[in-house]
């Protein structure tokens, strides 16, 4: 016997039997339905988190919704009301300052009707004003307007000046 078949013979006792081809189907027909079931489930997840999530969104919709008709039944008369206080400290500050001259107060009344209208006051904005005070998050607000397509940004100015 030469080398060469001293190595075929090592070789034929070291391989492996091949494997059944009814084991490796088995194997992977295993694995196929554990990975669909696996999927199918997470699937079924994702969806009820989604139809949880559409049920949510629609509660926050229905709640702005009658959020808004009750600000629209609140009168102006009530939410200056609420102002009231803070109008009296404007005025305490007003008179603890320098008193101005007449014409000088005519000539700066003139410049403001120039420039425009407050924000506050302007009645595009009116009622995203009135929400804020009524404390609805302002972030919320910021929705609203942009969902109407208004400037969201007018809102943390209120004393801007817009011109009609």
């Amino acid at each position: 016997m030469d080398a060469s078949e001293i190595l075929i013979q090592n070789v034929d006792k070291t391989q492996l039997p091949p494997l059944h081809q009814k084991r490796i189907l088995a194997f992977v027909n295993n694995f196929l339905i554990s990975s669909c079931s696996f999927l199918n489930e997470f699937v079924v997840k994702c969806e009820t988190k989604f139809i949880e999530l559409e049920r949510k969104l629609q509660k926050v919709e229905a709640a702005l919704i009658i959020l808004e008709a009750k600000l629209a039944s609140i009168p102006d008369e009530d939410v200056k009301a609420s102002e009231i206080p803070a109008i009296e400290k404007l005025e305490n500050e007003l008179e603890s300052s320098p008193k101005e001259m007449p014409c000088e107060k005519e000539e700066q009344d003139k410049e403001q009707s120039h420039q425009g209208v407050k924000a506050c006051d302007h009645e595009l904005f009116k009622k995203y004003f009135k929400m804020m005070q009524v404390g609805v998050p302002i972030q919320a607000v910021k929705i609203k307007m942009q969902a109407e397509g208004l400037d969201p940004n007018i809102l943390d100015n209120p004393n801007a000046s817009i011109t009609s």
